[in-house]
């Protein structure tokens, strides 16, 4: 396809046309609430504060090699009303392995029966429960989950109080023998890893303040000011941090793959090497239904971390789907918001094994942040709570906590502003290291705090990591992709160094508004559908061809050299929105896409493509087209 280049440079028009796109994207949709409502507004802290900390402090040199975009401190104001949890107290709990009632409560019933059963997980997609037994005050249990179930003993035989409780069950007879040797030269030191969903650093500031300020006042903790996403979703964050590869370089575990392993069979976890130094390992993931491990992937077997949270987080899941796809939802397990239980069970975690071994607790919480950060300020008053009780009690004396988020918000009003793209790019990523650690290596403090102003990526998060435990592998050369934050990151580095797309590079972007109506943008959003169309006729019994139905807006910006151009635009009948990345080649004077990476969709396809869940593995689909596919009427009605 020939195309003719011109450009929109009229600067007064592009100012009201960038304008008029801050109205169309930006729409507000504030609800007036009440507590855990927390933002700027509130704060006793001055914006300027928050302002100040969310921008890079870049050196020259830096800026000559990547140029950090700076971001401002706008937007984020929607919120969802809070609603307290419905039930208020509950009937007993779990403490030491041992189940004790609440006296105050069962004391206003005279005829009470209560009975228990074990919930154990086969593999992670289904569960196995055990029979009912009677439940008694200061019982011994032993299982990670049981649901609990009281109703009164008299004839009527009314349901008085249902509930799961789960709890840290001392595992320290799984522990590798052989001890953990401590030498000068790498004492190995404890790991919180620990992200929430969908949260960009504009976000995270406008949304969680008082944990903010808690981070960069009090904890003295390092921002990542250059941390780049390096793919779509959270697979492409998750499985780098944890095993230093990307999905593609290792064996295939997809569902639709009938030779697909289960993910502990096929990936190298970094919790294996940690195991055989001694450590005791936590993980979990909220949300089953869309896990990093299990929505696309098989997920595992059984070579897990030694506390797998699974069996908690499917038998929840179970319990409350159909009210929050109705909108009824409290986000409660009994009287406790689901966001600080999570925490309440890392901080069981921390407690149980902290005298007794290193420990490495993982955690990915989804449910406030993926369909929206509507409800992120819920967080903000538990997680600050969790920091300050374990740094003001010595619990990170010999603990490096990374706190961070996996990509900020990929689809919704957050993801459409003007610099959604670069916050989609750029999410909250944050390290603490304890005043013992820094005293001893004040020169890799150094670099930490040089390396915040450059070029990062979660395969550093990987390194990092095996710094601090003492698990590094020997290596023949030093690759510039993965680099410890801890040792010096080159000043050359750049997106194209690593091997970073320029669909999600973040460097020395400077982008100019073209005119959407003229005949370039029109054909340059042909050509990206075209594109599409010619991928999902791959699944072309499955799925519909799409159209263009509006072009949003055209940027062009030279990057290395190379003339790119971002498309926004809108396709019919999935009614999409999207967003595509294209270079053009001044030599065959045509648009060139990489791949369907390159296409980022900035709304949720929900169950548009659920069709494709019954293709057949035989076929052997490679190509996601999940965020393409619209699913034909015959399709949708076996699906």
């Amino acid at each position: 396809m020939f195309f003719k280049t011109s450009i929109y440079r009229n600067k007064k028009k592009i100012f009201i046309f960038g304008a008029l796109i801050t109205i169309l994207f930006v729409k507000e949709r504030i609800n007036v609430t009440n507590k855990a409502n927390v933002n700027l507004k509130d704060h006793s802290l001055d914006e300027n504060f928050f302002q100040r900390h969310l921008w890079p402090q870049q050196s020259p040199e830096q800026q000559l090699t990547c140029k950090l975009p700076r971001l401002y401190l706008t937007g984020h104001d929607h919120i969802e009303k809070y609603n307290d949890c419905k039930l208020k107290e509950e009937f007993g709990y779990l403490k030491n392995s041992h189940w004790y009632f609440n006296k105050t409560v069962i004391s206003k019933y005279i005829d009470l029966e209560c009975s228990y059963r074990n919930i154990s997980r086969t593999d992670d997609f289904d569960l196995v429960l055990s029979k009912y037994e009677k439940l008694h005050d200061s019982q011994k249990i032993s299982h990670d989950v049981i649901e609990v179930n009281c109703i009164e003993s008299n004839k009527i035989k009314r349901n008085l109080y249902n509930n799961l409780h789960v709890q840290i069950v001392d595992r320290m007879h799984l522990r590798h023998k052989i001890n953990i040797e401590s030498n000068d030269q790498c004492k190995p030191m404890n790991i919180l890893l620990l992200s929430y969903d969908s949260i960009s650093r504009v976000s995270w500031f406008r949304r969680l303040p008082k944990t903010t300020e808690y981070l960069i006042k009090k904890m003295k903790t390092t921002i990542l000011y250059g941390h780049n996403i390096i793919g779509d979703g959270t697979p492409a964050c998750m499985i780098p941090v944890l095993t230093g590869k990307k999905e593609e370089e290792l064996p295939s575990t997809l569902k639709s793959d009938p030779n697909g392993q289960y993910v502990d069979q096929a990936y190298p976890f970094i919790w294996n090497d940690l195991h055989k130094k001694g450590y005791m390992s936590f993980h979990m993931e909220d949300w089953p239904q869309v896990s990093a491990f299990t929505y696309r992937l098989r997920g595992f077997s059984n070579k897990t971390a030694h506390h797998y949270m699974r069996s908690y987080q499917l038998a929840l899941w179970r319990r409350v789907q159909n009210a929050y796809f109705a909108n009824k939802d409290d986000l409660c397990i009994g009287s406790i918001k689901r966001n600080k239980k999570a925490l309440d069970l890392v901080q069981e975690f921390i407690d149980m094994y902290k005298t007794k071994s290193n420990y490495a607790a993982i955690m990915h919480y989804i449910e406030n942040s993926h369909d929206g950060n509507e409800r992120v300020n819920y967080l903000d008053h538990d997680l600050k709570k969790f920091l300050s009780h374990n740094f003001e009690s010595g619990n990170l004396n010999n603990t490096a906590l990374i706190l961070y988020s996996d990509h900020g918000s990929r689809f919704g009003m957050d993801r459409w502003s003007n610099q959604g793209d670069m916050e989609e790019r750029l999410p909250f990523v944050s390290i603490f290291l304890p005043n013992s650690y820094i005293r001893q290596n004040s020169d890799k403090f150094k670099n930490l705090q040089r390396n915040a102003q450059q070029l990062t990526t979660p395969f550093d998060i990987h390194e990092t990591i095996r710094e601090l435990t003492c698990t590094n592998k020997p290596k023949k050369k030093q690759e510039i992709r993965a680099i410890s934050l801890l040792n010096e990151i080159p000043i050359n580095r750049t997106c194209q160094s690593i091997g970073l797309s320029i669909h999600y590079c973040v460097c020395d972007q400077n982008w100019e508004f073209l005119n959407p109506n003229e005949k370039f943008s029109v054909q340059s959003a042909e050509y990206v559908v075209a594109y599409l169309n010619k991928e999902l006729s791959k699944a072309e019994d499955y799925c519909m061809p799409l159209k263009i139905n509006k072009i949003n807006y055209v940027k062009q910006a030279k990057i290395g050299g190379d003339v790119f151009y971002k498309i926004n635009f809108i396709t019919m009948p999935n009614k999409a929105k999207y967003e595509a990345m294209v270079k053009f080649d001044p030599d065959e004077k045509k648009l060139l896409i990489k791949s369907t990476d390159s296409v980022s969709r900035l709304d949720a396809y929900g169950s548009q493509s659920k069709c494709l869940e019954k293709f057949p593995s035989s076929k052997k689909l490679t190509v996601d087209l999940r965020k393409f596919c619209l699913c034909k009427p015959m399709r949708k009605s076996k699906a």
